[in-house]
């Protein structure tokens, strides 16, 4: 069986920490669109990317603070588990350690394990992003996916065309039907997964994922919008809908 491994420093206190990874509301600051949590051992967390995207699993660990992990099942194989470990560190920080364990070592997973780091490694990104620069501000997240047999990377640059996309180095600018957008990038890689922050919307990060899905490519595009960028979520949510409705799916 492999297993996946990830640590990050994160601006806040364990205690917060632990909510941000344990509290339906804010999970979906960083993560899913829609979350919902029935906390202790025994209980359960619920995500979902939208009709046939979601799913429940059983807390498996639940210590505030410091542990919280959850099982997965899928069919007849091997149970996966998510956990996440705690620990304080110097300057007020803390330490946040990710194992996601349970993957076949099977050829037949590698583009479940690629796909997974993938999304760890943008989700984690995302979470640091949100204690450093939007720490208890107000937020929605504007899910979209679209599915298709082309290649992702194809899709992707098709996408970025779209939106008129122009990078200098760490900066970028660029436009959906009369919103303009700059900012930072904010994450560039693993391939296909690109993450954009707001700047110009006063405030949240774009997230643009292409992963390879079975046979197709599911182009996720998740808006973390936060402080002042809330408000305009209707005008974004009909500016962008018209930029992926001219996309080739």
């Amino acid at each position: 069986m492999r297993s996946q491994n990830y640590k990050i420093e994160l601006d806040a206190t364990p205690d917060e920490v632990f909510r941000a990874i344990s509290e339906g509301d804010a999970i979906t600051r960083w993560f899913a669109p829609e979350a919902s949590v029935t906390p202790g051992v025994g209980g359960a967390v619920t995500l979902s990317w939208g009709p046939g995207m979601e799913g429940t699993a059983p807390i498996s660990a639940w210590e505030p603070g410091k542990r919280f992990a959850w099982t997965e099942q899928h069919g007849d194989g091997e149970p996966k588990v998510v956990e996440f470990l705690i620990e304080a560190a110097e300057g007020g920080k803390t330490v946040l350690r990710l194992v996601h364990s349970g993957f076949a070592d099977d050829a037949n997973f590698d583009s479940e394990f690629d796909s997974t780091t993938g999304g760890w490694t943008t989700f984690l990104r995302l979470l640091q992003f949100d204690f450093a620069e939007h720490k208890g501000a107000p937020a929605k997240h504007l899910f979209r996916i679209k599915y298709t047999p082309r290649d992702r990377i194809e899709v992707l640059t098709e996408l970025l065309a779209a939106m008129s996309f122009q990078r200098d180095g760490a900066t970028y600018r660029a436009a959906i039907n009369g919103v303009d957008l700059a900012g930072r990038v904010l994450l560039d890689g693993p391939k296909g997964y690109l993450i954009l922050t707001l700047d110009s919307l006063h405030g949240g990060a774009l997230g643009l994922f292409a992963e390879q899905c079975g046979s197709q490519c599911g182009l996720t595009t998740s808006w973390y919008l936060k402080q002042g960028a809330t408000a305009r979520e209707p005008e974004i949510a009909a500016a962008w809908d018209q930029v992926l409705s001219g996309i080739s799916f």
